[in-house]
């Protein structure tokens, strides 16, 4: 059993309509995955399930071998952190410092042990130099990145994005697309992104793709993406660098197929060097 299991969930907001149906999968520990669909796929309904801020209307939930119910309720949420869509909605303290405080305040943390967990997560999320900072006059990838780390500061076993990047500028999906990789790499923290950014998904280490309340695919990034026809018919996208390697095809490049530009420039490098 990984540390997240889901067995035939379902939902329904209004006893109607199923937002989700039916919705099986399994995340490891340490694993970086991604949950990508459509605008009412039910992908940001199953992060308010994994939380219990939705109660299901049937099937099981797991977190780490935990049954979710109401007497494991309290249990579980101090294993999941989450940081949402908009980070102006999270933002409680004057000064970022204050703001990374509010959850180890709330924790009842104490002072001498709290400015060096501060300064820690500050670090981590590259935010150091904005301690003293208002919230208000940052950018929107550095408001995300504060929450971020407050999330972190309060050390979750998990870490849910639920659209993270959707209303942030390039640079600021950018911004932070990387910190959840490094992160990945430099902590054993399980990742979930709930994303409908292809480029993001590429980098995940495993894939559900959810289409109507229902999860249709599983799998790495790599079988999942050369999927085209099945995810447009979803009306999901395909990475950009596959796109670009079927321009260059019909041009007489032929190169192996990698679902990241990173992974492309390697290719054409290698073909370059071969002419």
């Amino acid at each position: 059993m990984g540390i997240i299991t889901v067995k035939n969930l379902d939902f329904s907001y209004d006893n109607e309509t199923m937002a989700v149906h039916g919705v099986s999968f399994s995340i490891e520990k340490g694993s970086y995955t991604t949950i990508v669909g459509h605008n009412g796929s039910g992908k940001s309904t199953i992060a308010k399930l994994l939380l219990g801020l939705l109660e299901k209307k049937s099937g099981e939930i797991f977190i780490d071998d935990l049954p979710l119910t109401q007497e494991n309720l309290q249990k579980i949420r101090s294993k999941i952190g989450i940081v949402f869509q908009n980070p102006d909605n999270q933002f409680i303290g004057s000064t970022v410092r204050d703001d990374i405080a509010f959850g180890l305040e709330n924790h009842q943390v104490p002072q001498q042990e709290m400015d060096p967990i501060i300064d820690e997560f500050a670090k981590k999320v590259k935010m150091t130099e904005f301690l003293n900072s208002e919230p208000i006059k940052l950018s929107g990838g550095q408001k995300q990145r504060v929450a971020i780390a407050g999330v972190l500061a309060m050390k979750p076993e998990i870490l849910i994005f639920d659209e993270a990047t959707s209303m942030l500028d390039p640079q600021g999906k950018d911004e932070i697309k990387k910190v959840i990789h490094d992160l990945h790499e430099d902590s054993t923290i399980t990742i979930i992104s709930i994303t409908h950014d292809i480029e993001e998904v590429a980098k995940s280490d495993d894939v559900i793709v959810m289409d109507k309340g229902k999860v249709v695919l599983t799998g790495k990034p790599e079988e999942i993406l050369l999927k085209e026809k099945q995810l447009i018919s979803m009306k999901l996208d395909i990475p950009f660098s596959l796109k670009l390697q079927k321009a260059l095809k019909t041009n007489g490049i032929k190169i192996k197929e990698t679902i990241t530009m990173e992974g492309l420039v390697d290719e054409l490098c290698q073909y370059a060097s071969k002419k």
